[in-house]
């Protein structure tokens, strides 16, 4: 039996897990970070892709937004904007709101509404990587 640290995500709407964990696998700015119990303590920035997290031996996935995580050697909470499970995201929905964020790009706005605009592109992008890995058709 793998070493155990205590896991939590937190979007903004609500808590999606808090327990045990083995490993957990979550974006960050430079890359992959992959966490094991006992981790040297940091806190890093979350983007929005895939993350992963093993329980009981089984690897469970969703996705997240935008966010930190705060690591300590005996837990990991990551808070973000936005997490899903890859059955719950609406494929429809999110290539209509990749298509959205790409013609907004091409239009002149604020460097406020650049960022905006690349963060819900980032999300789009990230729902369909995930329901195209992981969702059976």
């Amino acid at each position: 039996m793998a070493e155990t640290f205590y896991f939590e995500i937190i979007a903004s709407d609500k808590k999606f897990y808090s327990g045990a964990c083995e490993h957990v696998i979550f974006p960050a700015v430079d890359g992959l970070y992959g966490v094991l119990a006992n981790h040297e303590d940091t806190v890093t920035a979350v983007v929005a892709g895939e993350l992963r997290f093993k329980v009981d031996g089984e690897w469970k996935v969703c996705v997240v937004g935008e966010g930190f995580a705060d690591v300590t050697r005996d837990f990991v909470v990551i808070v973000v904007d936005t997490v899903e499970r890859p059955e719950d995201i609406d494929i429809i929905r999110a290539r209509e709101a990749k298509t959205r964020a790409e013609e907004r790009l091409k239009q002149k706005q604020s460097r406020l509404q650049y960022y905006h605009t690349q963060a819900a592109l980032s999300r789009a992008m990230a729902r369909l990587k995930v329901t195209s890995k992981y969702v059976k058709k």
